[in-house]
C-alpha cells in the first residue's frame, strides 16, 4: 500500500507541540484532520493545523519522509510549508512542519524558539462519503 492510501482517512490529534509549548489535551481531542489521498482539510476550528484546507506531496524515498503542504483560500493561499513525516503502524502517524515558507525540519521535535509544529495523529476512521 502506498504511503497517500495509508495516510488517508480521519485522523485525531493525540499529542502536538508548537514552538516548544504541549497543546492542551482539550484542544488536541478536538483537532480533526481528513486526509484524502492528496488532499486535507480541519473540518473544525483548529489552532494547530497548517492550514484550514489544502493539498499536499509526500516523498517516501527521503528519510525521515518528506511532505510539503500547500494552502488554499484564506490569508496564505498558495503558499509552502515544509514538513517531514512517518508511519508508525496502521492508525498513527506523526509530522512535524516548518514555519510558513521556512525550511523543512530535519528531526521531530519543536523545541522553544524553533517555530516548528510536531503533532502525533490516531486514525479514529475512514475519509468520510459526502
Amino acid at each position: 500500500m502506498r504511503d497517500y492510501e495509508r495516510l488517508s482517512g480521519t485522523w485525531q490529534l493525540t499529542r502536538g507541540v508548537v514552538n516548544g509549548k504541549p497543546v492542551p489535551a482539550s484542544v488536541a481531542r478536538n483537532t480533526i484532520l481528513i486526509t484524502d489521498h492528496n488532499t486535507f482539510r480541519f473540518p473544525k476550528a483548529s489552532g494547530v493545523g497548517t492550514h484550514p484546507a489544502g493539498t499536499f506531496t509526500v516523498n517516501p524515498t527521503t528519510n525521515p519522509k518528506q511532505v510539503d503542504s500547500i494552502a488554499e483560500g484564506g490569508l496564505h493561499a498558495g503558499q509552502l510549508t515544509r514538513g517531514i513525516y512517518e508511519i508508525l503502524d496502521a492508525n498513527h502517524k506523526r509530522a512535524c512542519w516548518g514555519a510558513l515558507g521556512g525550511p523543512r525540519p530535519t528531526r521531530f521535535t519543536s523545541p522553544p524558539g524553533s517555530g516548528l509544529i510536531l503533532q502525533y495523529w490516531k486514525k479514529i476512521g475512514p475519509v468520510p462519503s459526502g
